[in-house]
């Protein structure tokens, strides 16, 4: 008797309606491909989760089209725009009781097609429960790619549990226990999306791929709309405040040090021209300057972890024509 499973693709729309029909033909063809190849074991039921985030275009419109078409398209209205990364999770958690979980851009920019990999990935090795899809290649100019660079090294460190891969920014298949980890990490925690859902893996494996260049329709993050996002990020990110704090806290005591030992030089070679006690009280304000900023490392461990219970704003939304709880 074969296994039935479900394959779901998951993504969060925001004026998208050039791409969307093309997004969901070409994961449809992924899952026909999948269960042709897998049909002597398992029967392969397919979803397709996209929450439309406040569109101004026809996004919803093409997503009611498809929904009328395909029942297995599940379209999301979105009250408002929340942000891509709310509204990813919003589709996530519509998704939550599905077996695999692919996880990607509506834009075309991460290929339908290499989720086959990721998915055939996890249906051969059951001690792998997440393939992450590593960027080598980023869409833009050099600027905004060595600025990506950067921001997924430090976003790397902002996180306690694990670092998070650089270039990668979601886009990956998951096991329904690994989604479901990720989605409480997102209600109990300031981590993001990604950082949710690295650390959820716990014997993930990282697959190299090229992102596509955007052919149709215009990114979220245009003009200045990346750089915010970014910042929120890392300010959010669970070990941020500690690991800037220690920062601080270590460069302070070694400009200290530095210091200290620059007067007790002079001083001893006689050339400082201090009277007597200057010295002693100039060590002093440096060695409590110091003990301060260790203490700011200290005290801003405690609020971290006072952070760790997240506070996010609710995703309103309606479903459209299909009620994923009856699934």
């Amino acid at each position: 008797m074969s296994e039935t499973l479900t394959l779901a693709f998951v993504s969060s729309a925001f004026n998208e309606a050039e791409n969307l029909e093309e997004l969901h033909r070409r994961c449809r063809a992924v899952h026909a491909e999948l269960q042709q190849e897998f049909a002597d074991r398992l029967e392969l039921q397919f979803r397709f989760v996209v929450a439309d985030n406040g569109s101004t275009d026809s996004s919803l419109t093409v997503l009611e089209g498809l929904s009328r078409r395909d029942h297995d398209v599940h379209p999301l209205a979105n009250r408002a725009n929340y942000g891509p990364e709310a509204s990813s999770v919003n589709a996530l958690e519509q998704a939550a009781g599905c077996d695999l979980i692919v996880l990607l851009c509506s834009d075309l920019q991460d290929p339908p097609e290499v989720a086959a990999t990721m998915v055939r990935t996890l249906l051969q090795q059951p001690e792998v429960d997440a393939v992450l899809a590593v960027k080598k290649r980023s869409a833009g100019g050099p600027l905004l790619q060595l600025a990506r660079k950067i921001y997924y090294r430090i976003l790397g460190y902002s996180s306690r549990l694990r670092m998070v891969p650089s270039g990668f920014h979601g886009f990956g298949c998951y096991r329904r226990e690994v989604l479901g980890e990720a989605l409480r990490y997102w209600s109990q925690t300031d981590l993001n999306c990604r950082q949710c859902l690295a650390n959820a893996s716990q014997s993930p494996l990282m697959m190299d791929y090229r992102q596509a260049d955007r052919q149709r329709g215009a990114s979220s993050y245009r003009s200045w709309g990346y750089w915010p996002e970014a910042m929120r990020s890392l300010v959010s990110g669970d070990a941020a405040a500690s690991r800037i704090a220690l920062l601080i806290g270590s460069g302070g005591l070694l400009l200290a040090v530095l210091v200290g030992v620059l007067l007790l030089a002079n001083f001893l070679r006689g050339t400082s021209g201090y009277g007597g006690g200057i010295p002693t009280v100039m060590g002093l304000v440096l060695l409590s300057f110091a003990v301060q900023m260790l203490m700011f490392a200290v005290l801003s461990r405690q609020i971290e972890a006072l952070r760790m219970g997240g506070f996010r704003t609710k995703v309103r939304f309606r479903q459209l024509h299909q009620d994923l709880s009856k699934d």
